[in-house]
């Protein structure tokens, strides 16, 4: 990408670099700044910043429209392309852009619809049902499909609306092309990579007395899932640290009282951990420049306002300090080693990173029931003999003492006087030297154990004993969300049967009425019959009467059988069987038809080209559809009540001839959509979008899915333009 000739460029200098980017002058002496993100749109250059371009580098940069009161700002990366190039002057309103939130303020949200692009979307450009302010409704990383209502190309300026509401893709009325302008090469916006690299979660205190500026900054902050406190001046902040050190200080240098130059140095002396960035306008910073060239110099850095999000991203990724433990996680033992409870993790793994962090051969989890003296073997890593007549005497083990009686057990060396107490547990793993064994901390019918094996003689020591009982905690836990899946299931189905029993009256009571009053029609009919006089054509159309009255009956009846099995389907328990999945999702829509035809919203279906079946569970997959279904279908009707909306659902093959790879059912609606930092958050436990959610049907819904060796997500999702969920399920039969 070379320079273009008319533009106007000037020549700048690198004198200093800055926590967001360079401190650089002109040849005339006026000085400026180039922000990160204006240094070029090659990731690796911006990444690798400070090294390529050092202090005394030399180039050419573009004058950027500049704010009064504030210092220039130039752009390098303006000189290689410019993307406002391909920005028309004239209006296209069908021309749609998919863009990701910025920031947000009380008036509007900033919208980039291309990498150096950003327009306004003003508040009064929301429709009269988006409830709320911009703040509430759009978080940074967003994505929001928006048009352009004016391009003022001089000022780079864009003014931004809504598209109108979507009709169903099917119907062709929405065949408008929605262009997503990320970068030519594909790369993902800054935000768009902050949010999806699951970075750790922040500790961050805002010291600044604009309440504006400390609104916006730590909005913004909470939004992208930080934890933030503000206090408003250096006496609060010093209060503050006394009792908790977050891991960044934000601190405004003009303070009232005592400025924030004397307290980011009494932070770093007192609190050296603590990372101090100073903030100020470029005016006071450079009436300020010895003090915070001072602090720079103690570990401090500087941030000049306006404080963009992309410079508050540049300090979340800064990477933590290098660790000069041991990383041989076997010599060094602590707790960090115990693994979090994480949904991926099964009983197995749990083991067996247990036995490997001990360097043990074998680990067991044993389950005694106690009413009836019966022991068992909940999962085991390692080698060991399960021979299922020796393990209902493990009860004369010390199996029993350590589940029930809660004692624990470790042995260094198995002596020649203890081969009688542990004769059945060597029957299990005969090759046992030395074990461990604790009680698992949980309280059910059943009581747990969790012994580790090794067939060599060991000095177990104190921190390899804790290990296990945090082991143990983390089982206990595993269990107990175990059990928490399992009822919350129960509880999730039972509303679900409470919720589609209105329907299926409703849908009964619709087919049995008009019984009534047919039979009394056909009875009316009949006599009037009887009253003529040519009893030929009377026995005719006696015949064709009750023989229509019949047929109308007998459809009704069929409808009401079909009603009831599919009712039937979804309280059945889970099982592997043949099923269409085309009539799932059918039956699934049928199901919910009154309740969104109560709420104005059209239910649709894209039957595939080609019968598409599976062998799988359909009550659990006819769960999950609901859950989908009922719960778009509930958060268009909260979001606008009188206009409705729709749902649509469609379904992708990508199976083969020996039935591998996935089916994908997809279902579409335009509703609020999701904000992207919450997009695997409304999967968790008790999260709920809605004041009246119970939080559990997305979070049994995944965990059906994964039963059924498949996945739910969220494909697609736009604020205020509509989301797409995905279900996916293997091809096997």
């Amino acid at each position: 990408m070379g320079m273009k000739s008319d533009r106007d460029y000037v020549d700048v200098r690198v004198v200093k670099h800055l926590a967001f980017g360079l401190y650089v002058k002109l040849n005339n002496g006026q000085p400026g700044i180039v922000r990160v993100r204006e240094l070029s749109w090659e990731k690796d250059k911006s990444s690798h910043w400070k090294r390529n371009y050092p202090i005394g580098w030399k180039g050419k940069a573009f004058r950027l429209p500049n704010k009064e009161g504030h210092l220039q700002e130039f752009s390098i990366r303006l000189t290689e392309d410019d993307p406002w190039d391909d920005i028309s002057e004239k209006t296209d309103i069908n021309r749609i852009f998919e863009g990701v939130v910025t920031g947000v303020v009380e008036y509007g949200a900033f919208i980039e619809i291309a990498p150096g692009v950003t327009g306004l979307l003003h508040q009064s450009h929301l429709p009269g049902w988006a409830k709320g302010s911009p703040i509430d409704i759009f978080w940074p990383g967003d994505r929001v499909k928006v048009i352009a209502r004016e391009i003022i190309r001089k000022e780079r300026k864009i003014s931004l609306g809504l598209p109108p509401l979507s009709n169903p893709p099917e119907t062709g009325e929405n065949a408008r092309h929605v262009e997503n302008l990320n970068g030519s090469d594909g790369t993902p916006r800054d935000l768009d990579t902050f949010l999806d690299a699951d970075a750790p979660k922040m500790h961050l205190l805002v010291v600044e007395d604009e309440p504006e500026q400390s609104m916006a900054v730590s909005n913004w902050l909470r939004r992208l899932g930080q934890r933030v406190d503000v206090v408003e001046n250096a006496e609060q902040a010093l209060d503050f640290l006394e009792r908790s050190q977050p891991d960044l200080a934000l601190i405004d240098v003009g303070l009232p009282k005592m400025d924030g130059a004397k307290l980011a140095a009494i932070v770093l002396e007192k609190w050296p951990q603590v990372h101090v960035v100073s903030t100020t306008d470029w005016a006071r910073a450079d009436d300020m420049m010895d003090e915070l060239d001072a602090l720079q110099e103690c570990g401090a850095e500087l941030l000049i306002k306006p404080i963009l999000p992309e410079d508050l991203i540049i300090l979340l990724k800064k990477p933590a300090p290098d660790s000069t433990e041991s990383k041989d996680e076997t010599k060094l033992l602590t707790l960090e080693n115990v693994p979090a409870l994480k949904p991926g993790n099964s009983l197995h793994s749990l083991l067996q990173r247990c036995r490997k962090q001990l360097g043990f051969d074998l680990a067991i989890l044993f389950a005694l029931d106690p009413a009836h003296r019966v022991t068992s073997v909940v999962e085991c890593s390692g080698e060991s003999i399960l021979d299922k007549n020796v393990i209902p005497l493990l009860v004369y083990s010390p199996v029993r003492d350590v589940a029930e009686a809660r004692e624990e057990v470790v042995i260094n060396e198995i002596q020649p006087a203890d081969r009688n107490r542990f004769r059945y547990l060597l029957e299990v793993a005969p090759l046992t030297a030395s074990c461990i064994g604790v009680p698992v901390p949980i309280r059910t019918q059943l009581d747990y154990a969790l012994f580790v094996f090794d067939k060599r003689p060991r000095q177990i020591t104190k921190e390899q004993k804790m290990y296990v009982d945090a082991m143990a905690l983390a089982i206990a836990a595993w269990l107990e969300q175990n059990k928490f899946k399992e009822q919350s299931a129960l509880i999730q189905r039972t509303a679900l049967i409470g919720h589609l029993t209105r329907a299926m009256v409703h849908e009964i009571n619709n087919l049995v009425g008009p019984l009534s009053s047919r039979l009394d029609d056909l009875q009316a009919s009949i006599d009037r019959l009887e009253k003529k006089k040519d009893q030929a054509s009377v026995q005719d159309a006696r015949t064709r009467l009750i023989s229509n009255a019949l047929e109308d009956i007998q459809k009704n009846f069929k409808k009401i059988v079909h009603t009831t099995r599919m009712f039937r389907r979804v309280v059945a328990k889970g099982k592997n069987e043949i099923l269409r999945v085309d009539e799932i999702v059918q039956e699934t829509m049928d199901m919910l038809r009154d309740t969104a035809d109560r709420s104005h919203i059209r239910l649709a279906f894209v039957p595939p080209p080609q019968l598409v079946i599976v062998r799988n569970q359909a009550a659990s997959l006819e769960q999950v559809l609901l859950n989908v279904m009922l719960n778009a279908v509930q958060q268009i009707s909260e979001l606008r009540p009188d206009t409705g909306g729709w749902v649509q659902v469609r379904i992708e093959q990508n199976c083969d001839s020996g039935n591998n790879g996935s089916l994908r059912i997809l279902v579409e609606d335009n509703g609020p959509g999701i904000h992207a930092s919450l997009k695997e958050k409304i999967f968790e436990a008790g999260y709920s979008t809605r004041h009246d959610g119970s939080g559990i049907g997305l979070y049994i819904s995944r965990n059906l899915i994964n039963d059924m060796g498949g996945k739910i997500y969220v494909k697609e999702s736009s604020v205020l333009g509509g989301t797409i969920f995905a279900v996916e399920i293997p091809c096997q039969l």
